[in-house]
């Protein structure tokens, strides 16, 4: 069956079938919710006689060694899990046979078995097979949108003891994105830097996850709209390294081109510029206002909108199958900075 993103969280926390396929571009949140799954059955247990790793290109060799090791019982009883890392289509036989054996069981008297895809297309035979089954899931780990990533935060910092404000919360979800592995030891450093029970603020959040966060993303968005052609290869090249997805890349743009947009419509209706970037929620990190200054200088309410569309173009190329992902957002974001040195509109 499919699972919907939205429900993901909640489904890898309890699982209602015994085999899970995980697949996505951002391979720690893949990481992430295998975690979960495991928790959901062994808690924070640590014996080996409950878990196991085959490895995929013996699975591959040999299909029957997946059965074999998912019908293995425990020494010291209860559930297993088996975990198959780098899963893919040369895997399909045999967990079609896997789950043609597991069709109609009881799902809490099974093993519970987790492949970790990489980024499945629609065509994906594996894919397919899980989407399918009645005793399998196939669970999307695409890449999260500003409403998730500060629910996650929120969650996980309150689980850790922190109250979290809302400005603190609103900001790291507009310049924090990419890999959740990433997300998760930002935030726990965070934990670390503010102190056990201490309130999480926007200043604890600006100045602990300033310079990582903002390098990565909102700084290579903010040097695109101000027309800093030579910072904006520097540091998107920098975020592509360090691991940042295309579509995070084109999330953060997004999210500065949004505000400058909110920005520009005030100015438009008649307050200063000052005073409309003021106005914005959460406020603008003060190191980045002179950038914010000199964009809204350049850049119509008309031409931002078209801004927005093409970045939006840009998101769903790099969501084909096959598409060369980091060249469909280079080109967006070198667009923007371009047309944010022109006078004329720009154009799609």
């Amino acid at each position: 069956m499919k699972i919907a993103p939205r429900a993901a969280d909640g489904f890898v926390r309890a699982p209602t079938v015994s085999c899970v396929l995980l697949y996505g571009p951002d391979q720690g949140l893949v990481d992430e919710r295998s975690r979960a799954l495991r928790a959901s059955v062994l808690g924070d247990s640590a014996d080996p006689f409950c878990y196991a790793e085959p490895a995929a290109t013996v699975i591959a060799a040999d299909p029957a060694a997946l059965v074999d090791e998912a019908a293995a019982l425990s020494l010291t009883g209860g559930r297993r899990v088996v975990r198959v890392a780098a899963a893919g289509d040369g895997l399909a036989a045999a967990f079609a046979e896997l789950l043609r054996q597991r069709e109609g069981s009881d799902p809490d008297g099974e093993s519970l078995v987790i492949a970790e895809g990489a980024d499945l297309g629609g065509r994906s035979t594996l894919r397919k097979l899980f989407e399918a089954a009645a005793a399998g899931a196939a669970v999307p780990c695409y890449v999260e949108d500003a409403g998730q990533i500060r629910a996650f935060a929120e969650d996980l910092l309150r689980g850790l003891g922190h109250r979290v404000e809302p400005a603190a919360s609103d900001w790291i979800a507009r310049v924090m994105g990419g890999d959740r592995a990433l997300l998760r030891g930002e935030l726990e450093k965070l934990s670390l830097f503010a102190g056990p029970g201490a309130a999480i603020t926007l200043v604890e959040a600006e100045t602990c996850l300033g310079d990582s966060a903002q390098v990565d993303l909102e700084t290579a968005a903010l040097a695109a709209v101000s027309g800093d052609r030579a910072a904006l290869d520097r540091i998107l090249g920098r975020c592509f390294v360090a691991g940042q997805s295309p579509v995070a890349v084109l999330r953060a743009l997004g999210r500065t081109v949004e505000r400058l947009h909110l920005a520009a419509g005030m100015v438009a209706q008649g307050r200063s510029p000052d005073a409309a970037l003021k106005a914005l929620k959460p406020p603008v990190f003060w190191k980045h206002l002179p950038q914010y200054q000199r964009a809204l200088g350049t850049w119509t309410v008309g031409r931002l909108g078209t801004a927005l569309a093409l970045l939006a173009d840009a998101e769903a190329d790099c969501k084909r199958t096959g598409a060369p992902d980091q060249a469909v957002a280079w080109r967006a974001a070198l667009r923007i900075v371009q047309a944010a040195g022109r006078t004329p509109g720009l154009t799609r």
